[in-house]
């Protein structure tokens, strides 16, 4: 079996899903996802950077309802 890893495209340089998941607040998570997709990166990847930011948005409703 064949396992291959995202990596940036040459010269791209950013890891918008790292970027994402080291964000603070669910609009940095935003702002990464518009980035992204800004440069074209694949459905995928930005669905992976859209689950960050939805577990945090979760987090914050769940933490709020205790």
């Amino acid at each position: 079996m064949i396992v291959t890893r995202f990596r940036p495209a040459p010269g791209q340089g950013r890891l918008f899903l790292a970027e994402a998941v080291g964000a603070v607040r669910v609009e940095e998570v935003r702002r990464v996802w518009l980035d992204a997709s800004a440069a074209g990166q694949p459905l995928w990847y930005l669905d992976r950077i859209a689950a960050v930011g939805r577990a945090m948005a979760g987090a914050r409703t769940l933490g709020a309802a205790a």
